[in-house]
């Protein structure tokens, strides 16, 4: 389980031999991020929010009749003066610690969880573009060549700089103020970038919801912005299957994601539906209950 920016995620795995296979994934949308970046902290309704977020997601996961829980948070609790009064309130509620992965941690879990399927056998990629940083490591095989987290992401990027519906001029602010950030991305020349996190896991069924893409091109990006683009949000929401959050959240991800291709100089890029949660239950494998160290 993991507490993000946009997100409380309860994912449930099966695991034999050290590969994992997904049984369960539940999510709640408390939408974290956007309350710390105005208020530089998450206040007693944001937290209340997100433990009952926790509530209803670990419910469902005792359905699955999970053996261990593992959980961490990221970024808007790392951001929040008062994210320990959070940390405690959901180990209290939880029954396990919730432990704080700090942004290196977090780097080097989300790769860990995305190499578990996607390793490249020559420099590759990686990018876990969640609701309030984006995590880009430059690998070579299973190895992180370098990593940086960068302070942008798709809630926190939408809530600050888009309408509902957003407007053309908005969306030229987001890229002038998320250009310069992205710039301190790792300098590589690979030729593969697997993109991880909400955003990259439900653009696809946007696309098509009958076959939904597992590589994403420029342009399928720029028509998945027109369409998210072309009503307010709670319609979209209705139509295409989503919660009305994340069809916002979506909003800001899709623009980070083109920046990233041109700043790589790439036409697509790979989605991978593993990453932290998968990595977080990788590390505790195999070092235990300091899986978060």
């Amino acid at each position: 389980m993991d507490i993000g920016s946009n997100t409380v995620h309860a994912l449930v795995v099966d695991e034999e031999n050290g590969l994992l296979t997904d049984v369960a994934h539940h999510v709640e949308m408390p939408e974290l991020g956007a309350v710390v970046q105005r208020t530089g902290r998450l206040g007693q309704r944001a937290r209340r929010r997100a433990l009952q977020a926790l509530e209803r997601v670990i419910a469902k996961a005792r359905e699955a009749g999970f053996e261990h829980l593992v959980a961490g948070a990221t970024q808007a609790v790392r951001q929040a003066a008062d994210g320990h009064e959070l940390l405690d309130e959901a180990s209290t509620q939880l029954g396990v610690p919730v432990r704080l992965i700090s942004a290196e941690r977090e780097a080097e879990l989300s790769f860990r969880g995305v190499a578990s399927r996607h390793a490249g056998r020559r420099d590759w990629l990686m990018a876990d573009l969640g609701g309030g940083s984006t995590e880009v490591v430059a690998a070579d095989g299973e190895r992180m060549l370098s990593w940086v987290s960068l302070p942008v992401g798709s809630g926190a990027a939408a809530a600050r700089y888009l309408s509902d519906p957003p407007r053309p001029e908005e969306r030229r602010a987001l890229r002038q103020a998320a250009l310069p950030v992205l710039r301190r991305a790792p300098e590589s020349d690979a030729e593969r970038l697997v993109v991880t996190g909400g955003t990259a896991s439900n653009l696809p069924p946007v696309l098509s919801a009958n076959s939904p893409p597992a590589v994403l091109t420029t342009q399928a990006l720029l028509s998945a912005e027109e369409r998210l683009d072309a009503a307010p949000a709670a319609e979209l929401a209705n139509r295409l299957g989503l919660e009305e959050a994340r069809v916002r959240a979506l909003r800001g991800g899709v623009e980070i994601l083109l920046l990233l291709l041109d700043y790589y100089g790439l036409h697509s890029l790979h989605v991978s539906h593993e990453g932290l949660r998968h990595g977080m239950i990788l590390a505790w494998l195999q070092k235990g209950e300091e899986w978060w160290q």
